[in-house]
């Protein structure tokens, strides 16, 4: 998820963003209904004709040997990732239908209102409304007029919200833009969870002793080749950024049995060689349409082609993968050509 207008991104499971509020006027007094075989949010928010938004649902989460209750907005799902950071458990899941019995709950009728004997989370989006429509823990009932914190009370709250296209980007700046993406690198703040487990601490200037903050980075190496292939190609082939290109230059010998073109080409290796450059010398005996071919596909940044036509001619031709561009120059003039081109950002 990104931002239309600012530099905001985050994949979906760190993303967040600015629930939009529900309009209301003043909070209206807590009603108990009947509502017959309604267990969802689905069927609540058809029962009483009002939008998901209007509604509070209640999730049962196992985490650990702890048994949870999540309160969030009926219109927006729980970010699993965000909750089982905050907990800092090793297992977190859907709480079974064994699992939450032991609660003396009634699932598809659960709301935090009156209940004081399981640790409740809410997400920040139980702020956006009021008069919310939410379960009586009684079978077959439901309360409307449902405010917080005039109704219920929660151990927590905090962002647990799963970030969706359309919502406000958390800066201001613009909405949130969903788009398919690889993660090349990424950086977690993981505080004092570690820390606090090794003894790992400083004294600070006082000399008083505190945990040590712990923070890690990773990047993927394949990963970013494969980013910029997906961002540099054509219907050729690869189009390689020349910082991260296997070789820099392509060195492709027409008619390589012919022994001028040979001993230039050979010439013109070691010399590229020597200056510091990477270099892929075809010298295969291929047609030049095979070899052009196969090397629109490797996608190296500079391609140098010695040939007998233009040797004849006196020169060597540089060509550009990333623009067809090409140019043909002197001999002695090869290897320092190709060093400027290649010290260009956009090669």
């Amino acid at each position: 998820l990104f931002c239309n207008e600012s530099g905001y991104a985050a994949n979906v499971e760190r993303a967040k963003s600015t629930i939009s509020n529900v309009v209301i006027t003043e909070p209206d007094e807590l009603e108990l209904i009947d509502t017959p075989s309604v267990k969802t949010i689905e069927e609540l928010s058809s029962f009483l004709g009002i939008a998901e938004e209007q509604t509070l649902k209640a999730v049962f989460y196992q985490a650990d040997s702890e048994l949870i209750l999540v309160t969030i907005r009926g219109d927006i799902e729980v970010n699993e990732v965000k909750l089982k950071n905050h907990l800092h458990v090793t297992d977190l899941h859907l709480a079974t239908e064994e699992e939450t019995r032991l609660s003396s709950l009634t699932p598809g009728s659960t709301s935090p209102i009156g209940l004081n004997n399981i640790r409740t989370i809410a997400d920040f989006s139980i702020e956006s409304g009021g008069n919310y429509a939410a379960g009586a823990n009684i079978n077959d009932k439901h309360y409307i007029n449902v405010n917080y914190p005039r109704d219920f009370k929660v151990d927590e709250i905090l962002d647990i919200a799963t970030a969706r296209e359309g919502d406000k980007s958390p800066d201001g700046k613009g909405i949130l833009v969903s788009t398919r993406g690889i993660e090349v690198g990424h950086v977690f703040k993981l505080g004092t969870f570690f820390t606090n487990a090794l003894g790992l601490e400083y004294a600070d200037e006082q000399g008083k002793l505190s945990p040590v903050l712990m923070g890690c980075y990773g990047i993927g190496v394949s990963r970013i080749l494969a980013a910029a292939i997906e961002q540099n190609h054509d219907d050729k082939g690869i189009i390689f950024p020349a910082p991260i290109a296997p070789y820099q230059i392509q060195l492709i010998s027409l008619n390589i049995d012919n022994e001028e073109v040979s001993s230039t080409s050979a010439v013109l290796y070691q010399a590229l060689i020597d200056s510091g450059c990477d270099v892929l010398w075809d010298d295969r005996l291929e047609t030049a349409g095979v070899k052009f071919n196969d090397s629109d596909l490797l996608g190296l940044p500079l391609r140098i082609i010695v040939s007998p036509r233009n040797l004849k001619d006196g020169v060597i031709e540089l060509k550009r993968r990333r623009d067809d561009s090409s140019s043909k120059i002197g001999l002695d003039d090869v290897v320092p050509e190709a060093k400027i081109l290649l010290a260009k950002d956009d090669l």
